[in-house]
């Protein structure tokens, strides 16, 4: 072809191509994101059963090791032949997570067939800024990633995927709210891939834009699972959450979160793409987070000063006998001196014990002794305040007799620990143990305080008109014990 031909032939070439009409390109959605109001997989196993079926009245079940966790307050679902057959709550789960145990039985016939469910459900949320401006009745399409495609597979909208978030009886209407930062655009929103008993459905929630374009520079936020929401200064927040998307099974390994792509695109009103971008969303196991206390328990014994108002607050309470230890000897924790007694009236002396545990269903401290409170050298003794020892607790303890004397301890308090029927409060009553028989001082089955439980022991003590001089000792030991 001659030069000038060509030449020619390029610039009729080149005249056409200008009247060819332009295919624009897509811009990227700045700043697109999404994100999940939890990130915990569902848990989805069929039942690893020894008897098939699971009997009726069962506390527990396992399940295979296909990585779905069941963790302590779940609302666990039997799922049957595409229906949910019955539902338990999980009460605790072993230390390898294959056995769920329940904190009521099964009522039903559970068989190899049926799967133990955990749907997790979770609001989302979508925020972007396009590029380029979405005019009223153009669109905003959220796609989620495709369902299963075995056959079978997702029937159930109410049940955990592993490919996808399954919508769960979301209602457009109500449950998928858009706010944006700049204008004042509102979303006519519809749902499409969520019809229970289909294969290969994309769920995708379509937003049909009205009233006003959605400026390009725009920050927009969608909630999907969510019935109100607001925009300031502060930007887009979710005030009524109805978290319905069922997050999907675990894919991989725990501790590895499973990534899925969401895709967002904007259309204008001949669905021509505006914007697009695709962002990625992942749930992770839980953590489970172990300690372990160890049971706490001690118990003391002080002294307590000579002269000291046994009926002050803090010590026996206000109600308690207006009596003072004597006026000679404080006590040790080791050692009670009751100094000179006579028949002319009681004479007491106290020990401090303060027990601390972390238990909370209960202590005791009991009592026994080596016998009366005896003078060795002659064998005189002073009477125990409620007569011989004939068995524990026995018998009741009582007032000193003012005749006879008598010697014994009574236990008191200002927290209500000491059961004041058999005790006494405002008029004391005092026993002596035994070597064979004790006394319980205080039998609780509550906690003790954070600080402790103080309790005194009170030794009262009055010699009988004929009681002869001398000496008198005895050996007295408490015992504490606490229920774990």
């Amino acid at each position: 072809m001659p030069v000038s031909k060509r030449l020619l032939f390029l610039i009729v070439l080149f005249g056409l191509m200008g009247f060819l009409p332009q295919k624009a390109h897509a811009l990227g959605l700045i700043n697109a994101s999404a994100s999940a109001s939890t990130s915990r997989p569902s848990a989805s196993s069929p039942l690893n059963l020894v008897t098939d079926p699971l009997a009726i009245g069962s506390s527990g079940v396992s399940v295979f090791n296909n990585i779905s966790t069941y963790l302590s307050s779940d609302s666990a679902k039997f799922f049957d032949s595409g229906a949910f057959s019955e539902g338990v709550t999980v009460a605790t789960t072993s230390a390898d997570k294959l056995t769920a145990s329940f904190t009521t039985s099964t009522h039903l016939f559970i068989g190899k067939a049926i799967f133990l469910l955990v749907p997790i459900t979770a609001m989302h949320i979508v925020s972007f800024t396009p590029q380029t401006a979405i005019p009223s009745g153009g669109k905003i399409i959220i796609s989620y990633p495709i369902s299963n495609s075995f056959a079978g597979s997702d029937t159930n909208q109410a049940s955990p995927s592993a490919y996808t978030w399954m919508f769960n009886g979301l209602n457009p209407a109500t449950d998928i709210q858009m706010k944006t930062s700049l204008g004042t655009a509102t979303c006519s929103w519809a749902v499409s891939g969520v019809t229970n008993g289909s294969n290969n459905q994309t769920p995708t929630a379509t937003c049909t834009v009205a009233g006003a374009s959605i400026p390009a520079g725009a920050t927009v936020w969608v909630f999907v699972g969510c019935t109100a929401a607001t925009a300031d200064s502060q930007g887009g927040r979710c005030t009524a959450q109805r978290p319905l998307l069922i997050n999907p099974t675990n894919t991989g390994t725990r501790g590895t979160a499973s990534i899925k792509s969401v895709s967002i695109a904007t259309q204008d009103g001949s669905t021509n793409i505006l914007d697009q971008s695709t962002v990625k969303m992942g749930t992770i196991e839980s953590v489970f987070v172990v300690a372990h206390v160890d049971p706490t328990f001690s118990f003391t014994i002080d002294g307590v000063a000579a002269s000291t108002d046994m009926h002050t607050v803090g010590t026996c309470g206000v109600t308690y006998a207006n009596l003072s230890t004597n006026t000679s000897f404080a006590s040790t924790p080791t050692e009670v001196n009751l100094g000179t007694i006579t028949a002319a009236g009681n004479t007491y002396a106290a020990q401090k014990m303060t027990l601390r545990s972390n238990t909370g269903v209960g202590y005791a401290i009991t009592a026994t002794a080596s016998g009366f409170l005896i003078n060795p050298a002659n064998g005189s003794y002073i009477v125990n305040a409620q007569g011989n020892v004939t068995a524990n607790n026995t018998p009741a303890p009582t007032v000193i007799n003012a005749l006879t004397g008598g010697y014994g301890v009574n236990p008191c308090d200002a927290n209500s620990r000491v059961n004041t029927t058999t005790w006494g409060q405002a008029t004391p009553n005092f026993a002596n143990p035994s070597p064979n028989f004790y006394y319980t001082l205080i039998n609780y089955s509550g906690a003790p305080d954070s600080a402790g439980d103080v309790i005194y022991s009170v030794y009262g003590v009055r010699a009988g008109g004929s009681t002869p001089p001398g000496d008198y000792w005895q050996i007295i030991t408490y015992t504490a014990s606490v229920t774990f």
